[in-house]
């Protein structure tokens, strides 16, 4: 593969870098069906911390062998590092390349921009051929304290005069709200909630807002409580050297790695272990639940997640307490936080969410610099331990019992070759989460394979819409998609059914055969993608109609000779100790 970059421009405005980049990749390989995009990292490394941010590629086009991309972004230099951002260490920046299956960190390209400003203000930089080096002014990223006083002190002032104005302004905002509820003047869109009162209320709210700049909805007073009360319990109460805490906003019950962990810890009276187990965001928490967040974050050694939780991010935790995430999925297949930029709904660079992780445990050394791309931490941050969850993929007492569980409750699957249907939700967010259902016709396909094959239904816990099984094949489907433990039903499984779902890589574990039903692949690429190449990496049979789905499953035609370099990819190990290595780590952190 050969490949040509340019740097078009290099600015630096006080603490913004902007970058347009321009380049041309030539393959063989690559036609106009080709889905394959280049993927550009910017890779900053200040000694300490490294940091993996994406290039936005805003155009690629792919003609005649070749790929033509170009793209232009912001990137806030003052907010790259975490842990050590109050040290304003010099650093370096290169770039990385990824396209279809090669990879190669550190490019030989010269980054010399054709144009390149800068005020030379916050940041000084110099190209040395494939490098940039960054020397930053302390002073002026951290600012003068008498300056940082009079501006908050001017801030506050003027917050206050607009905050009594507003109260003063009420009668007229609820004169304007009827006014519109009347229909004598337009309610704006936003709007719409089918209460009257609700409607009435919130654009009092609304307009008090505007004017005053202080924002009084539940979830704004709610996060000011949920910081106050961390701060009260972080200066009274000292961390406990031997109080773990496990949080999850993903289940309210102990499941999944969680359980795992635990059960390992549970024989040592030494510790003091405590669990946050529900499904709600700050917006729902009840003042009690706030106050035994707080209390678990201000005062535990280690504090252990699995799951995006963001109440965690809007706090500063002690710098003696250890935040390990636990992330729920195997591998690195779908993209996730950062590498989403410039995606419907991905993180934006400024934000602080995930960036406070002390650790990350993955199942592979291939997945670090997914994982520190993802989370926007430190690559030495992301630790391969393997995902605890796994281990009972290597315990043949455990299959066993699950299976005889199974077939126990479903006596009329014995006998017959089982396809688990699971496909991943579509949508942005839990709330407006769905499965296009009537894409997966069971009565076409029921009556299209062969009759000694039953499939059982497993939807993504986020979609609530019910899969409607026929009556005549009520003894052939079931869908278990309110049932928990998704791996419990591979170990019945002969061939899966799924789309874009991380269950493959549990199932490579195990050489499971799969098809992946993609029929909306191109849409799903430009609005979420992947680390990998799909088309390339995918372990099995890729279709894109249900009549291909069917043809594959009557012939049999999974690809399954591309399980096992899969499963090397994404596990370093595969020898059921997984647990043990995330304890170890969790110890070493208590120390």
């Amino acid at each position: 593969m050969e490949y040509q970059i340019e740097v078009k421009e290099l600015s630096i405005v006080k603490n913004k870098m902007t970058l347009t980049i321009m380049g041309t990749i030539s393959d063989p390989t690559i036609n106009s069906h080709f889905l394959s995009n280049p993927k550009l990292v910017l890779h900053f490394n200040n000694g300490k911390e490294d940091r993996r941010i994406p290039f936005v590629l805003s155009n690629v086009t792919h003609i005649d062998g070749k790929c033509f991309f170009s793209g232009r972004y912001n990137y806030r230099l003052d907010l790259l590092f975490w842990k050590t951002r109050k040290e304003c260490l010099p650093f370096e920046m290169f770039l990385n390349l990824g396209f279809a299956d090669f990879y190669e960190e550190k490019i030989p390209v010269d980054l010399t921009p054709e144009l390149s400003e800068t005020d030379n203000r916050n940041f000084k930089y110099t190209i040395h051929g494939n490098k940039v080096e960054f020397l930053p002014d302390r002073k002026r990223i951290q600012h003068n304290p008498v300056a940082k006083f009079f501006v908050k002190l001017f801030n506050g002032i003027l917050k206050t005069v607009l905050f009594i104005l507003s109260i003063a302004l009420i009668p007229f905002f609820i004169l304007e709200a009827l006014l519109r509820m009347t229909g004598i003047m337009n309610l704006p869109a936003r709007f719409n909630d089918e209460n009257p009162i609700k409607r009435f209320v919130a654009y009092i709210f609304w307009r008090f807002s505007r004017v005053s700049t202080t924002d009084l909805s539940i979830w704004k007073v709610k996060r000011w409580i949920f910081r106050r009360c961390f701060g009260f319990y972080k200066t009274f109460y000292k961390v406990q050297d031997k109080k773990i805490s496990f949080i999850s906003l993903r289940r309210d019950d102990l499941s999944g790695n969680f359980a795992f962990v635990y059960d390992q810890l549970k024989g040592d009276d030494s510790l003091d272990i405590n669990f946050i187990l529900n499904e709600h965001t700050i917006a729902y928490m009840s003042f009690k639940e706030i106050r035994a967040f707080t209390k678990a974050c201000a005062t535990s050694k280690v504090v252990v997640l699995d799951e995006f939780t963001p109440q965690i991010h809007y706090i500063d935790l002690r710098e003696e307490t250890k935040l390990i995430q636990l992330w729920h999925a195997c591998g690195a297949f779908k993209t996730f936080g950062f590498t989403r930029l410039s995606k419907p709904k991905g993180s934006p660079q400024p934000t602080r969410n995930h960036r406070s992780y002390d650790f990350v445990t993955v199942s592979s050394t291939y997945c670090k610099k997914c994982h520190s791309e993802g989370f926007g931490i430190a690559t030495d941050n992301v630790v391969a331990t393997g995902i605890p969850r796994t281990d009972v993929f290597f315990d043949e007492n455990y299959k066993a019992a699950a299976r005889k569980k199974f077939y126990d409750a479903h006596p009329t699957f014995k006998g017959k070759k089982i396809i688990l249907f699971a496909p991943t939700f579509r949508g942005m967010v839990k709330e407006t989460a769905f499965y296009p259902t009537e894409m997966f016709d069971i009565n076409e396909v029921c009556s299209k394979i062969p009759e000694d094959y039953a499939i059982i239904i497993k939807h993504h816990p986020f979609v609530n819409d019910v899969q409607p099984i026929p009556d005549r094949y009520a003894d052939r489907v079931i869908d278990l998609s309110a049932d928990n433990e998704l791996n419990d039903l591979l170990f019945v499984t002969d061939v899966i059914i799924t789309d874009y779902s991380s269950l493959v890589f549990e199932a490579s574990l195990i050489d499971i055969p799969m098809i992946f039903y993609v029929f909306d692949l191109e849409k799903y690429i430009n609005e979420r993608d992947f680390y990998f190449d799909f088309k390339l990496y995918a372990p099995g049979k890729i279709v894109y109609s249900t009549e291909q789905l069917i043809d594959s499953i009557r012939k049999e035609d999974y690809c399954t000779e591309k399980i096992q370099p899969f499963a090397d990819m994404f596990f370093d190990y595969r020898d059921g100790r997984s647990t043990q290595r995330v304890v170890k780590l969790i110890y070493d952190n208590l120390k």
